[in-house]
């Protein structure tokens, strides 16, 4: 978009349950500060065991909020299950505070023998093949709750330019960049265009549960 079009473009973050949004970039572009400070307290807590963390350069965690000026409903440490990493504690720019970088959902997130995986992530590396892909994948779930000691499986949406033989390759290429990036090799396979459901008007889950086998 900005190589495109010659704009500039930052990052924003936050939720109807308490406003609009409540973190943004600054000119910096390393990571989004709050802007609600006045409204909002927020923390992070280990979605595993629900500790306070410390904000630190770092510290990944869920991002939790108290609303402090909402006379309705207020919310009292509101789990937005936004997984987040603090990406610094100061800013050229001159504001104070953490700043983070969202980077998954703590309810999608998965572990893979040790590894937190979330698909969001692997869905950002399928987009990066297109169009030899559709940008269009599913994690394939044959397992109970969200720990698996397996191979993580994955259908992933091959482009309408890719000839068969081109299949295998690319399949390959794509599982040694997710385990170059995301640190765990997966099962593929490739499927042609038109086979995953497309987003429209709901998002569309990242995860499809099937029995174990």
């Amino acid at each position: 978009m900005e190589d495109i079009w010659g704009s500039e473009v930052r990052e924003m973050l936050g939720g109807t349950d308490l406003g609009c949004a409540y973190w943004a970039e600054c000119e910096d572009k390393s990571g989004m500060h709050t802007c609600a400070q006045e409204f909002i307290i927020a923390e992070i807590i280990d979605p595993e065991s629900g500790q306070v963390l410390e904000p630190k350069e770092g510290v990944k965690g869920e991002l939790v909020y108290t609303a402090i000026d909402r006379e309705a409903s207020p919310l009292l440490r509101f789990r937005t299950g936004d997984h987040v990493l603090v990406t610094g504690t100061d800013c050229r720019c001159g504001r104070t505070g953490f700043k983070v970088r969202c980077f998954g959902r703590t309810d999608d997130m998965l572990i893979v023998k040790g590894i937190n995986v979330f698909p969001s992530a692997i869905k950002d590396v399928v987009t990066t093949f297109e169009p030899r892909t559709t940008g269009l994948m599913k994690v394939i779930a044959d397992f109970t709750g969200h720990t698996t000691q397996q191979p993580l499986k994955l259908k992933v949406e091959y482009g309408a330019g890719v000839s068969p033989d081109q299949v295998g390759p690319l399949r390959e290429e794509l599982a040694r960049k997710i385990q170059s990036l995301l640190v765990f090799r997966p099962e593929i396979e490739m499927v042609p265009p038109d086979t995953l459901e497309k987003t429209g008007v709901q998002k569309v889950a990242l995860i499809e549960r099937v029995a174990s086998t």
